[in-house]
């Protein structure tokens, strides 16, 4: 038998190594398992069975844990609560924040370079109250269509551990006495999206260059492409965006209205969301770029990303708008996301 392989392994029968590949083996005419092995990748197993007289060749193609989940990822699947989730395998950069000059700009919207190259999987839609009552029945809920809200960020991360739990991840988020105290970044277990990834996908994703709003760079609301503070809120809420209708005067079931470039709904209205990141004041370095940012450890207060049913200025309605919330609120949801491979990319 001839074996080879690529990258180079070695060769090994039971308890026995013969070597690195290529290498050639003599062996009994009847039945074995050869096992190509090399550290940092997924071993191979070949059936093969000698014949006299003949060079049989065995060639095998390694892959590392990582490169070997990409091939074997579905795109999207639904997952044991019933979220159905999108992978996004990404090599991509992002200018976070917004310039001074920017119309409807906060100081707390620092620009931040950043670059994305971990693929990861996210919910199409944000979680719903049937999908939260899962984890904990004991909230009240409304209809199970309508996204949950009035969540704290510990219980939204704590609901990222029940689901990875459930499907034999290792959790991600790190807890003691009831608490979240920090996180494991090299772990593909469900998590929110980070600060990053959220502006990412509703400014950049499935668009030629980087928008200030999830629809584009106009201010005009394009149709159904949002629940926010429409002409039904005259009267209910302080601003409104006006000659605009998307039918609904309140919070909206999950995916009512139109996906976005990156095939994510409602990430434009309908409820704000919890991301991953603690909320800083702190100015960053300018000339840096920042790879995969998650934030610090731990802290009082997260960060609360996209708008709502009662946004109804410019400033609210821009994916940069960011908050700092440490309580629940009725008008802010999650999302989840979670890693395809926790480790570094190979």
């Amino acid at each position: 038998i001839r074996a080879e392989s690529s990258p180079p392994a070695s060769v090994w029968l039971g308890a026995k190594n013969y070597g690195m590949t290529p290498v050639t083996l003599n062996l009994a005419a009847v039945s074995h398992q050869i096992s190509f092995k090399k550290p940092g990748y997924r071993t191979v197993i070949k059936s093969v069975q000698p014949k006299g007289g003949v060079v049989q060749r065995v060639s095998a193609q390694l892959f590392t844990e990582y490169q070997a989940r990409l091939r074997e990822a579905p795109r999207e699947f639904i997952n044991q609560a019933g979220i159905k989730m999108k992978l996004f395998v990404i090599q991509d950069s992002l200018t976070m924040g917004a310039p001074r000059s920017e119309k409807g700009q906060r100081a707390n919207e620092f620009q931040r370079r950043i670059r994305l190259t971990k693929p990861f999987y996210v919910s199409m839609y944000e979680i719903t109250n049937g999908q939260f009552a899962k984890f904990n029945p004991d909230k009240p809920t409304g209809k199970p269509n309508i996204p949950a809200t009035g969540v704290t960020w510990q219980q939204a991360a704590k609901f990222c551990n029940w689901l990875s739990r459930n499907e034999k991840h290792r959790p991600f988020y790190k807890i003691m006495d009831g608490r979240v105290t920090g996180f494991d970044s090299q772990t593909d277990g469900y998590r929110l999206l980070s600060e990053a990834e959220w502006e990412w996908l509703a400014r950049k994703s499935g668009k030629r260059k980087q928008t200030i709003f999830s629809w584009g760079n106009e201010t005009i609301i394009p149709p159904q492409s949002a629940n926010v503070a429409d002409e039904s809120g005259k009267g209910q809420v302080r601003f409104f965006v006006p000659n605009y209708e998307d039918g609904y005067s309140g919070v909206a079931p999950v995916g009512s209205f139109n996906s976005e470039p990156s095939g994510i709904y409602d990430m434009a209205g309908n409820v704000s969301e919890w991301v991953h990141d603690v909320y800083s004041i702190v100015p960053p370095t300018q000339s840096e770029v920042v790879s995969n940012p998650l934030g610090q450890q731990n802290g009082g207060a997260h960060v609360v990303k996209g708008a709502n049913w009662r946004s109804g200025t410019i400033t609210t309605l821009r994916p940069a708008f960011r908050e700092g919330l440490s309580g629940a609120r009725d008008d802010v949801g999650l999302r989840v996301a979670r890693y395809l491979y926790g480790g570094e990319n190979e």
